[in-house]
């Protein structure tokens, strides 16, 4: 149980990467943040990420959404 507590402490002073958290979430939340940054706007889009990462920064909301912006275009 100790390590569990260490590496919880460990990962707790590490920086958010939002890329690796979105690539960690289940794929119907994946799609549920696409569709909230393509189709129904920036504010349930930031609140989302909000919601699901409240650590997060607008920079790392931008960053997310020029991932999903990349994954768009390269997807076709």
């Amino acid at each position: 149980m100790y390590a569990t507590i260490r590496d919880l402490l460990k990962s707790a002073e590490q920086p958010l990467n939002i890329i690796e958290e979105y690539a960690a979430l289940s794929p119907k939340r994946k799609v549920l943040l696409c569709d909230h940054y393509f189709v129904e706007g920036r504010e349930t889009y930031e609140n989302t990420v909000r919601l699901l990462w409240p650590e997060a920064t607008k920079k790392d909301m931008k960053k997310l959404g020029n991932f999903l912006v990349l994954l768009k275009n390269t997807s076709h």
